[in-house]
């Protein structure tokens, strides 16, 4: 389908190309709601845009409210005027995090811990911040589970039984702890990671994963390439 000539293409943030690139507006629609009583208004496009580097296509709103205006001094006429900003988001959400390169190994582990860890990320990019909290609390419970341990035990008998093991030391079951603990907070007590808290969370559940379920086969995998040592000759 063609662009109607009166939609020139703009510049959007492509999931797959990364931000300010050229696309496409194949459709916009732009609704204005007013109150004439005060002057108060919202205004906002609606676009469904295609990307010209790798015709992604991907939907953006770009809205502006009146009274988040701000006035500046133009440098140049030394008058003041009108600054207004415009808050644009996107759909799929914006990666805010992405996932590590071994992940998709996961699958070949188990496809239910590969699905709940994408949901974490999915829930993380949509700034669903309570619930990417319990679905890494999640994705331990089952890792656990696949790692030997029965998942009626409670947190604490996991993380013992997963030091028994050896599949753990003691510095991560310290680590893993705290991370049982913000997901329960998370789940019971109504507490919202803040960005940064959240991301932390994320990195030790991916350092667990992978230490568990992909560097041991890397190692092993890494242990069959190296040579032999030569034997010593006899003298």
């Amino acid at each position: 389908m063609s662009t109607p000539a009166s939609l020139a293409p703009i510049r959007g943030h492509c999931a797959a190309c990364g931000p300010n690139r050229l696309a496409d507006v194949v459709a916009n629609y732009r609704k204005h709601d007013e109150d004439e009583s005060n002057g108060i208004w919202t205004e906002t496009d609606y676009r469904i845009l295609r990307c010209r580097g790798c015709e992604e296509v991907y939907f953006q709103t770009d809205s502006s409210f009146s009274e988040d205006a701000d006035y500046r001094i133009n440098p140049h006429t030394g008058e003041e005027e009108a600054f207004l900003p415009h808050k644009i988001t996107y759909w799929p959400a914006l990666s805010k995090r992405e996932q590590p390169r071994w992940a998709y190994e996961l699958s070949a582990v188990d496809s239910d811990l590969r699905s709940l860890f994408d949901d974490v990320y999915i829930a993380f990019d949509n700034d669903l911040r309570v619930l990417s909290a319990i679905g890494i609390r999640t994705v331990f419970d089952r890792a656990s589970e696949l790692l030997g341990v029965d998942p009626a035990k409670t947190f604490g008998e996991k993380l013992t039984e997963l030091a028994q093991l050896g599949k753990i030391g003691t510095s991560e079951k310290d680590t893993l702890d705290v991370l049982a603990d913000a997901g329960s907070a998370a789940a019971h007590r109504g507490w919202k990671p803040e960005p940064e808290e959240l991301d932390t969370m994320t990195s030790i559940i991916e350092a667990f994963l992978y230490r568990a379920f992909i560097l041991d086969s890397a190692a092993k995998h890494l242990k069959s390439k190296v040579p032999t040592k030569p034997k010593r000759k006899a003298t």
